[in-house]
C-alpha cells in the first residue's frame, strides 16, 4: 500500500440483534473506508457496533480494494469535493 492508501472494507451478512425497534433499517451489507493502513476483527466490529449503537450477532468482513487519501480537510477519509 502507498503511503495516503488505506483499506477499503465490505462488510456482509449481518445478523443483528433482533431486539430492537427499528431492526428493518440497519443495513446487512456494506463498504467502508477503514482509516488506517491495518485492521482487526474486533477493531472494526467495535466500530460498527458504536457507529449504529446496537449488537450483532456476526457478521463477515473482506478487504475489498483501497482508497487514497486526499487531504482533504472537509471531511474524514477523503473525497471528490475539492
Amino acid at each position: 500500500m502507498k503511503e495516503k492508501e488505506f483499506p477499503v472494507l465490505k462488510v456482509t451478512n449481518v445478523d443483528w440483534d433482533k431486539d430492537h425497534d427499528e431492526i428493518e433499517k440497519l443495513p446487512t451489507e456494506f463498504e467502508l473506508q477503514w482509516s488506517s493502513k491495518s485492521w482487526t476483527v474486533d477493531e472494526v466490529s467495535d466500530w460498527i457496533s458504536k457507529k449504529f449503537d446496537w449488537v450483532f450477532n456476526s457478521l463477515s468482513i473482506d478487504q475489498v480494494g483501497t482508497w487514497e487519501d486526499s487531504g482533504c480537510s472537509c471531511c474524514a477519509g477523503g473525497c471528490a469535493c475539492c
